[in-house]
């Protein structure tokens, strides 16, 4: 593969609820042994809780750990540093990587109230950078946050303890306010699973732009992150299977990150077929249900899938746009449903 950066495993909790914990654990043991250098974990309402599965992973695995994303109306800014500087005493010594976003409209939003999106990211970041470094803070200097999470804007907060690793923030959000704060403020950009059609329509330097001027306006490198979702099996198949839910949830969510019809056909798809699984969807139809009408080929165009071969060819592609780009990590994503079976496969057969 023509890629000089790291490689990372990325635990999306919702994609396979039938691992508990020491499974979990496990896999991040077999993922270590197969060379992959960071695991990541997604953070949502009614799937195993972050924390609690990153810390399993951390007393158990010698490998960098990271939040993609978490999520800050989840819980406060003091609960959230509370945890990451307990979390750092398990990594002995090294990063804890924090993705931060609003989190996904589509679930989340469907959950919770996210006001004020940018306001939220940014003071959350802010505060628990100030709280890490052991700094006290009152929460009239984070007034979107205070007023969410009901903190009294007077009192102080101060930490109780230091972190015993370095905590570094990256950014998950895909917006230009977001992005411009991420490139003057945080570590990295943490760009999640709309990396394949995005680079494929040729829009991705046009969204990475804000943070990489605003980095280089300050002589800041940043350490960007891209997540490839994939879903790989010795029976092609089940992998392909597996993926096109995937596909048609990535696909009807790309029209809010404003893809027309030329963007579309950039990906190989008519326009025509967006429209579907979106009338589906308006009829009742689930995500899953309206994938059906999705061609291998439209599952392809936002998921590398199918057997190890063919899934090598296909993220060789993305490997080589990630190096040209300046991405100095993949984190591999969705996997399929058999998280083990994957995990050997991408390392013997596919890297």
């Amino acid at each position: 593969m023509a890629f000089a950066g790291e490689w990372a495993i990325k635990f999306a909790l919702q994609s396979a609820p039938q691992y508990q914990l020491p499974e979990l654990v496990r896999l991040a043991q077999h993922a270590h042994r197969e060379g992959f250098q960071q695991i990541w974990i997604n953070d949502n309402l009614g799937q195993r809780n972050i924390f609690v599965v990153l810390a399993a992973i951390a007393a158990q695995v010698p490998v960098k750990i990271g939040t993609s994303i978490v999520v800050p109306y989840f819980r406060n800014p003091v609960d959230i540093a509370d945890s990451l500087a307990a979390l750092t005493e398990l990594t002995q010594g090294r990063e804890l990587s924090v993705g931060i976003a609003r989190g996904e409209t589509a679930r989340a939003g469907q959950q919770i109230d996210m006001p004020k999106p940018v306001a939220m990211v940014r003071e959350t970041t802010l505060a628990l950078r100030a709280l890490l470094n052991g700094e006290a803070i009152t929460f009239r200097d984070y007034p979107a946050s205070a007023t969410y999470h009901h903190i009294q804007t007077e009192r102080e907060f101060r930490p109780g303890f230091s972190p015993a690793a370095p905590v570094r923030f990256y950014c998950g959000g895909h917006g230009p306010r977001i992005l411009k704060f991420a490139g003057a403020a945080l570590d990295g950009i943490y760009f999640g699973d709309h990396f394949i059609p995005v680079a494929r329509a040729g829009r991705l330097n046009a969204l990475l732009n804000p943070a990489r001027s605003a980095a280089e306006a300050r002589s800041r490198k940043l350490f960007d992150i891209c997540e490839l979702d994939i879903s790989v099996a010795k029976d092609r198949r089940h992998a392909l299977d597996f993926a096109r839910p995937l596909a048609a949830n990535i696909l009807i969510h790309l029209e809010g990150m404003g893809f027309k019809a030329d963007d579309y056909r950039a990906l190989g798809l008519e326009p025509q077929l967006i429209a579907s699984l979106h009338q589906a969807c308006r009829h009742g139809a689930s995500v899953n249900e309206a994938a059906g009408i999705l061609s291998d080929d439209a599952v392809k165009s936002c998921v590398i899938a199918g057997s190890p071969e063919e899934c090598r060819d296909q993220l060789s592609e993305f490997a080589s746009q990630a190096e040209r780009l300046g991405f100095r990590q993949i984190a591999l994503a969705k996997l399929g449903s058999d998280w083990a079976e994957a995990i050997e496969l991408l390392r013997s057969r596919v890297l």
